[in-house]
């Protein structure tokens, strides 16, 4: 039994089906108005060169980016398969239809679960697999014992529809999270989502279309206007889907700066552009409900003596160990950052002046707690709490700043309001 053609599920019809002893003489007739091979060869290359950019992308993240990948992988198999069956007619039949009707199939899976590892789901595999395995099956069949190009649409294509729509549904979950947490929408999640969706409609369209309809021709290399259409939407939708993975790495990657923008290297609390920022925040929340919150200035006292002496890597040490114990001492919702040198501040929500007193006092004895081998330190703590009169969040950060001068100024080792 001759082997046939089998990637011919993608679009209207993607193999050589045998032809009447005529064939040829109606064939003279037609004059293509574009040429298949061409198409797939440079989506093809596109591919390979995606690919290539997202590992590329992905390696320079850190931390990693989960699901890049499975994205990589998934284009540099689409290139390949393309590559493939650009050579049809030039080359054994298994080599051009089985193997690249194979590789989409998983290029294609590859991008559903890279898409939902991205966004932190867990795809169930288990019954996945045996879906795969009846779809390769189908395709395969149809292909070597029995030659039927809509046995191998419905198989191939059926498949191939089945995981563009679990790819869209991951988007959809990724989108309507981001909708009910009140997060920033992206630029990625919702270009990439739509041309998902885009993709999914393709395939479900081809695959409707040979549950009804005849299925005749070349398949893929086809030159009918329907097989254009079908080719066409279906280049188009691999690229640009593939541009918006490009985006989504993007913006993790901007998203993975942002965040260590904010978080002190050295102590691992917040940096002082976050600490201005919860600022920020609190201030707007307390002018419009009136809900009070308090801010603690720290300075640990004599800290430039510990590093002459002691040395720099000493000191580092001294300030990590004063950053756990004050975390240890602080509600979940607090906020505690370093704003520079042995410079600190804690925010305080829905708290007021008397209870920032309160925890002042404990810091202040938490401070004295060290560890063996590093020298024991102070505190000096000036608090204060936000009131109406506040111009701007700057005004309550002076008062706590004066009061922190006052404690020094009193003999350090204290707390003082203001």
């Amino acid at each position: 039994m001759a082997i046939r053609h089998s990637f011919r599920a993608l679009t209207p019809s993607m193999e050589h089906n045998k032809k009447e002893p005529d064939d040829d003489v109606h064939s003279m007739d037609v004059t293509p108005v574009y040429d298949p091979g061409t198409l797939i060869m440079l989506t093809s290359l596109l591919m390979a060169v995606m690919g290539i950019v997202l590992l590329l992308m992905g390696r320079a993240s850190t931390p990693a980016i989960a699901g890049y990948r499975h994205w990589a992988a998934g284009s540099l198999l689409a290139m390949f398969s393309g590559l493939l069956i650009s050579l049809r007619g030039e080359a054994l039949d298994w080599l051009t239809y089985t193997i690249p009707n194979t590789a989409a199939m998983l290029a294609y899976t590859l991008y559903w679960i890279g898409s939902a590892r991205y966004f932190g789901q867990q795809p169930r595999l288990k019954g996945w697999v045996v879906l795969f395995v009846v779809a390769w099956i189908g395709q395969a069949y149809f292909t070597h014992v029995e030659d039927s190009l809509r046995g191998r649409y419905l198989s191939l294509t059926g498949y191939v529809f089945a995981a563009s729509l679990m790819h869209a549904i991951v988007f959809a979950m990724a989108i309507f999270q981001r909708s009910s947490d009140h997060r920033q929408y992206l630029l990625g999640v919702t270009f990439t989502g739509f041309w998902v969706c885009f993709s999914t409609l393709v395939f479900g369209a081809r695959w409707v279309h040979a549950v009804f309809q005849p299925q005749d021709g070349q398949g893929m290399l086809d030159t009918s206007w329907m097989q254009a259409l079908y080719l066409g939407t279906f280049t188009f939708g691999l690229v640009i889907v593939n541009i918006g993975f490009l985006l989504l790495v993007s913006e993790r990657i901007r998203s993975n700066f942002e965040d260590l923008a904010m978080v002190d290297t050295l102590t691992g609390v917040r940096s002082r552009r976050a600490v201005a920022n919860a600022a920020s925040d609190l201030f707007r929340r307390s002018r419009r409900s009136g809900e009070p919150f308090s801010v603690l200035s720290l300075d640990l006292d004599h800290f430039k003596a510990i590093n002459d002496q002691f040395g720099h890597q000493t000191g580092d040490r001294v300030l990590q160990v004063f950053c756990r114990h004050v975390e240890d001492a602080l509600r979940q919702s607090d906020v505690f950052g370093r704003v520079g040198g042995e410079e600190f501040i804690v925010l305080l929500p829905a708290t007021t002046m008397a209870q920032a007193g309160e925890l002042s006092e404990r810091l202040r004895l938490a401070a004295l707690v060290s560890e063996p081998g590093l020298p024991g330190v102070t505190v000096s703590i000036g608090y204060t709490d936000w009131r109406p009169t506040d111009a701007g969040v700057d005004d309550t950060f002076k008062r706590a700043d004066r009061a922190l001068y006052a404690a020094k100024d009193a003999g350090r080792n204290r707390a003082m309001h203001c």
